[in-house]
């Protein structure tokens, strides 16, 4: 129960930073949250922007409040272009495809996508994002958590999002000095057909 408390508070917190980090990049006013987990994400930005959010997820995982869907991993449950702005925010590692999880989110998304992604540019950045992920999610969802992690390096990443045709508005690190010793979040903002 304390880690639990632990990690619930720690998890919140982080989803606030992550917000913090994807507010300027909105546009619309419909935004999903691909591969929510807890919702606190979409929660966060429903109190900072006032936008109508959605969360989305393999399971049901919610723990904040709004609108939250479960969906079988493979089609989302939503009209084409059913939303503004799509957020893909550290999920595409835990998928088996992330490609296919990627055209189901450009299938929904009217104009722009937002994805962050822990990224490794060593073998030893590697190790880390390996070990450190697969422990913190083991306790996520009482184990249900997909603990796939199919990390991949920048370039990597953005070769996936050319194919696609999706241009980039912004691309940075995030988190504190601490933070990318070990987690090497990147974000990239894309706009569909912008290439």
């Amino acid at each position: 129960m304390v880690v639990e408390r632990v990690l619930q508070a720690f998890l919140r917190r982080y989803a606030q930073a992550e917000a913090v980090a994807v507010a300027p990049f909105l546009i619309g006013a419909r935004v999903l949250d691909l591969g929510a987990g807890e919702g606190y994400v979409a929660e966060a930005l429903r109190k900072r922007t006032g936008l109508w959010t959605c969360a989305v997820d393999v399971g049901s995982f919610r723990r904040a409040c709004g609108p939250y869907v479960t969906y079988d991993g493979i089609r989302l449950p939503f009209g084409d272009a059913a939303f503004d702005t799509t957020l893909v925010l550290l999920v595409l590692h835990h998928c088996s495809k992330p490609e296919t999880v990627l055209d189901e989110a450009l299938r929904v998304t009217r104009c722009r996508l937002i994805v962050m992604e822990s990224v490794y540019r060593t073998r030893g950045e590697r190790f880390w994002l390996d070990w450190l992920d697969a422990w913190l999610n083991s306790y996520r969802h009482d184990g249900r958590m997909n603990i796939l992690c199919s990390f991949r390096r920048p370039e990597e990443w953005q070769k996936l999002f050319d194919s696609r045709q999706l241009g980039a508005v912004e691309t940075r690190w995030l988190g504190s000095w601490l933070e990318r010793l070990v987690h090497h979040p990147w974000l990239w903002v894309l706009e569909k057909g912008r290439l």
